[in-house]
């Protein structure tokens, strides 16, 4: 298969696996080509309803990390939060390991894409702090990941790297310019009131009907981090209109006003966020945007199919705008 081919089922693993999770009266198969191309994804449709098959290499993510998302998963369930049906084996196991590869099944949840509204946007984020409620009572274990995009040491080591093998004075100045401005971001306070996060909101992760959140999706990247962490990922992922086209160059960095200041305010209507968190937003949307694009570019000199040097670039114009905007969007969030 070639490297860059999307992963996909065999006939026979498809059987064992809804065999192994108790689902059967298979009807229709569909592929779900999202994510990452090396995660085979397909949709089943039987006779008691539609289930989403997922299968990954064990080596890429690793036993503890996926039984620990499983379980912030199940908590978040339990605790009311919209989520999509995690479906287990006869032996209570969300999920089902054979050879090297590691199987889930959830039940799908049809749903629609944020579309920049702000009905949805003050949804979004009230769903977000309705989350941060529920996984309030989950007993972190030693299997979470403790670091996400602040203040990680990672981030400035990739753009060194990055730069060390720029081949011209333009690319090592965007790099320096990034890692300024990155650390100029880590160097402010925000509120240290930690707790598990989703570390993955966006707009690919969150199902809606019209302005109802149906579903938050894809646990894998919870973790215990700063809770305000979670809130400005979500500002810079839903607050910023999607690009265009796929020439970076071409992209122009704009703010969904409406849609961040309703982010922020849903979630202030079901939790109250510390004090600090308004000034802090802008600071952490710069780290997120960085550290989002970095690690994959130092790894491979790319962004998924994009050249990790106009990306790069992009990051540098998209991270200056929120720079040179803190103060309205401390505003915006107040």
């Amino acid at each position: 298969m070639p490297s860059d081919a999307r992963a996909s089922f065999s006939t026979s693993e498809i059987i064992r696996v809804l065999e192994v999770f108790g689902i059967g009266g298979l009807k229709s198969l569909a592929d779900l080509p999202a994510g990452s191309r090396k995660a085979a994804k397909l949709v089943a449709t039987c006779v008691h309803g539609s289930y989403l098959l997922k299968r990954r290499e064990l080596t890429n993510v690793g036993l503890d990390r996926i039984r620990y998302a499983s379980e912030v998963h199940r908590h978040a369930m339990k605790q009311g939060v919209p989520c999509a049906p995690l479906m287990t084996t006869a032996e209570d196991e969300p999920f089902l390991i054979e050879g090297p590869y590691i199987y889930e099944v959830q039940g799908f949840v049809a749903g629609h894409r944020f579309t920049y509204r702000h009905d949805q946007a003050t949804a979004v984020g009230a769903a977000l702090a309705r989350l941060h409620d529920a996984l309030a009572g989950f007993a972190a274990s030693d299997a979470a990941p403790a670091s996400n995009y602040c203040r990680n040491a990672s981030v400035p080591g990739a753009l060194r790297k990055i730069e060390s093998k720029a081949t011209g004075p333009a690319e090592r100045a965007v790099c320096a310019a990034l890692l300024a401005r990155y650390e100029r971001a880590a160097s402010h306070q925000w509120p240290e009131l930690s707790g598990v996060t989703h570390s993955d909101y966006h707009p690919g992760n969150v199902l809606l009907d019209g302005a109802t959140v149906v579903a938050i999706i894809d646990f894998d990247s919870a973790r215990v981090a700063p809770i305000v962490s979670d809130l400005a990922n979500a500002a810079l992922q839903f607050g910023l209109p999607p690009v265009s086209g796929s020439d970076p160059a071409r992209w122009e960095p704009r703010f969904n006003e409406h849609c961040l200041r309703a982010i922020v305010r849903g979630y202030r209507s079901v939790r109250k966020p510390p004090k600090g968190t308004s000034a802090s937003i802008a600071p952490l949307m710069i780290q997120a945007a960085i550290a989002e694009v970095v690690a994959p570019v130092a790894r491979k000199g790319t962004f998924g199919h994009i050249d990790g040097r106009a990306m790069l670039e992009f990051v540098d114009r998209k991270t200056q705008r929120i720079e040179e905007a803190a103060a309205g969007i401390a505003t915006l969030c107040g």
